[in-house]
């Protein structure tokens, strides 16, 4: 598949601010899956943007803005070609062998820990899970194919959670969001992964974009998408959205990939002045080309 993607966010103040700085994850990523045809960012006021890649190996863009403004503006066009058309298509690993294929992986790159020993307000200690969900927590059973386990834990976790567009905070609390019952995309891939770190498997956050064709109802507006990609032996990073119960495909677009979703927020920064201002307003469009 191959998309066009455009993504305005606008941020308001009632005062003037100065001294901008001003981080943006909104590239999407070149990898085995997806190849990136073209990436623009402008900015307004105009700014000269320099690139860096963060520890996880995201584009970041970043700018200053240092005169006084009541307005900022930041702007992508990306081009995409996706590539995975079938996430189920790879050698599988018998169960018996799946834990020394995960070991001999986790020797060859020990930062694979950091996707499974990662704890935090987002991502949760599993023992803070059992004391709001009634539910039992599933667990793995390690004589049957991971695969199942995992597809049975993304049906669990949507049943866990009603899908409620702007019911939570930003970076919010997991704990605080099962409270509530709902939440949106991100909390749904918080939950997934808080659960495989438990089963000792690396998992990890991912923002994106996905399709709107795919994405059905649940978005009453486009906006980027959050979902989970688990370390399948054989397979490599498979996709899990939970929010839909699906796998990723080549209808999502992959941008930034962290422990959780403050490591791949699309954009963050920090000014002086007396106002933290409104909430940013942000529009995407996704369109096939």
């Amino acid at each position: 598949m191959r998309y066009l993607i455009e993504h305005e966010t606008v941020l308001e103040y009632p005062h003037t601010v100065r001294e901008h700085h001003i981080e943006l994850r909104l590239s999407p990523r070149p990898d085995g899956h997806q190849k990136v045809l073209s990436s623009v960012i402008e900015t307004v006021p105009p700014s000269e943007l320099s690139t860096y890649h963060d520890y996880f190996g995201n584009r970041v863009d970043y700018f200053c803005v240092i005169p006084p403004h009541r307005t900022l503006i930041t702007r992508l066009r990306s081009e995409v070609e996706t590539l995975k058309e079938n996430p189920f298509s790879f050698t599988s690993v018998p169960p018996s062998e799946e834990q020394e294929w995960l070991s001999k992986e986790l020797r060859a790159a020990p930062a694979l820990y950091d996707f499974i020993l990662h704890r935090s307000l987002l991502t949760p200690s599993v023992d803070k899970l059992a004391e709001v969900i009634e539910a039992a927590i599933p667990k793995r059973d390690q004589s049957r194919p991971m695969l199942e386990s995992l597809l049975e834990l993304q049906a669990w976790v949507s049943a866990q959670l009603e899908y409620r567009p702007g019911s939570t905070e930003v970076h919010g609390s997991l704990v605080a969001s099962l409270r509530q019952g709902g939440g949106v995309c991100q909390e749904f891939a918080h939950l997934f992964i808080t659960v495989v770190r438990a089963w000792d498997i690396p998992a990890r956050y991912v923002m994106g974009y996905l399709d709107p064709g795919i994405s059905g109802t649940l978005e009453t507006t486009l906006s980027t998408h959050a979902w989970a990609e688990v370390l399948v032996p054989g397979g490599g990073w498979i996709g899990f959205d939970a929010t839909h119960n699906l796998l990723a495909n080549d209808h999502y677009v992959a941008v930034a990939i962290g422990r959780d979703s403050y490591d791949a927020a699309p954009q963050r920064g920090s000014f002086k002045g007396d106002s933290a201002g409104e909430q940013p307003e942000v529009t995407v469009t996704m369109q096939e080309q």
